[in-house]
């Protein structure tokens, strides 16, 4: 072996350990996770107590009571085995037919998990084609997603956010269609490296584009692929979008003054108290949104603040209805890519406040002043920012409608060189 090819296998080994690496640490947290969680906790409890002795001595009566089994008889000629077949259908359960044959031939295609509600509006809005699959994929249901999807020719796979068990896809479509671009558009940033299941997945993705079965990354969050480019990764600049573009500003009654602030949870890096209280200095605001924790409610209670908090999740579908009912919406937090939610709501027709750390109206003075908070965590910034936006709402719209030609414009060419 020459010392060419020799580096050239020592590098594969050292991606292969990297992956494996990846894998033993998503095992122990997840037994982490089960070990640390009270079910377990009370599960051991019992089983060790009087309760667990008796369901073991019942356990052991029920076995030798129980009729020894019939004797395996080989298949004859021409039998036809069932353990295929269940396999299928356990994939086409997690993925059916319908889904496949619903892509035309020869398209890139987009892969996301249905439940992550900002990747998957991110996906649907960049491509034409969007296959939604859980985080629950097993090596037989990827060979099988995998060769009916190649079934379809895609020109690119290109996977959104990359949920773990994507690798077995990945695997499948690797080795079914060698030469098949397959792609993965990250949608974090690096401050989420606290989140264990994040890092866990970067590193994976990561390893898999070293070892060339993950042809690219694309990355949302400006500047970041200048840092994976660095680390010797092949990624690009990838520009949300939203294609819809509003005729007008939404029509909404004088008072209440309806401020949405639709986080799904209280992040770390998400937190919705700066909005609360800058809300709480405009006369006659309510806030809106979809789920709040009890913290929050007391927090509007202690600032004197309306809220109406819906206290559920809200269906994709149904979210322009909610935030076309509002004056304004607000999404301004510590740590961003280039979020979906305010473009969402511009595309219905409300002004959206953000905070200093996305791409969005970097070259409009008008829209920058006006929506963009220099400081994420300074509660009366942003109450100076509805302010002017409620006074304004619809030249800010107006102004929006031009933006919105150019940035789609400008997205669609960060896409472009992407997938070429």
């Amino acid at each position: 072996m020459t010392a060419v090819a020799a580096d050239a296998e020592m590098a594969r080994l050292r991606s292969e350990l990297e992956s494996t690496t990846a894998l033993l640490a998503d095992a122990n947290a997840r037994y982490r996770e089960i070990e640390g969680s009270v079910a377990y906790k009370v599960g051991l409890r019992l089983s060790s107590g009087p309760v667990g002795k008796i369901y073991r001595a019942l356990a052991r009566r029920r076995a030798a009571e129980k009729p020894a089994p019939a004797p395996v008889v080989p298949p004859h000629a021409g039998h036809v085995q069932e353990a295929a077949p269940v396999l299928q259908q356990a994939s086409r359960s997690i993925c059916p037919d319908s889904a496949i044959q619903a892509i035309p031939m020869d398209v890139p295609v987009a892969v996301a998990h249905p439940d992550w509600l900002g990747i998957r509006s991110s996906a649907a809005q960049m491509f034409d084609h969007l296959l939604l699959l859980t985080d629950e994929l097993t090596e037989e249901d990827a060979d099988s997603i995998a060769q009916r999807l190649l079934q379809r020719r895609p020109t690119a796979v290109v996977m959104q956010g990359f949920p773990f068990t994507y690798q077995h896809l990945v695997r499948a479509l690797n080795r079914q269609a060698p030469d098949l671009p397959v792609h993965v558009v990250w949608h974090g940033t690096f401050m989420q490296a606290t989140e264990d299941y994040a890092w866990r997945s970067f590193k994976l993705m990561c390893a898999l584009q070293r070892q060339g079965k993950i042809r690219r990354i694309g990355c949302v969050k400006k500047g970041q692929e200048q840092i994976l480019r660095h680390r010797g990764l092949d990624a690009h600049y990838l520009l949300n979008m939203y294609r819809q573009i509003p005729e007008a500003a939404a029509p909404v009654p004088v008072a209440p003054i309806k401020l949405g602030i639709w986080s799904i949870s209280e992040l770390k890096h998400k937190p919705p108290y700066e909005m609360l209280a800058a809300a709480s200095t405009i006369p006659g605001a309510q806030v809106v949104g979809s789920v709040a924790s009890d913290r929050m409610v007391d927090f509007c209670k202690e600032f004197g603040l309306a809220q109406d908090f819906l206290g559920r999740m809200i269906p994709q579908a149904e979210m322009p209805r909610h935030l076309a009912t509002t004056h304004l919406n607000l999404y301004v937090t510590l740590n961003e890519c280039a979020p979906m939610l305010p473009l969402e709501s511009f595309a219905v027709g409300v002004p959206c406040i953000v905070g200093p750390n996305t791409p969005y109206f970097e070259h409009n003075p008008y829209l920058q002043s006006r929506l963009v908070v220099p400081v994420a965590d300074d509660a009366h910034a942003i109450a100076r920012k509805i302010e002017s936006a409620l006074a304004e709402r619809d030249q800010i719209i107006a102004a929006y409608r031009e933006y919105a030609i150019e940035h789609n414009a400008e997205s669609a060419q960060t896409l472009q060189r992407f997938l070429n």
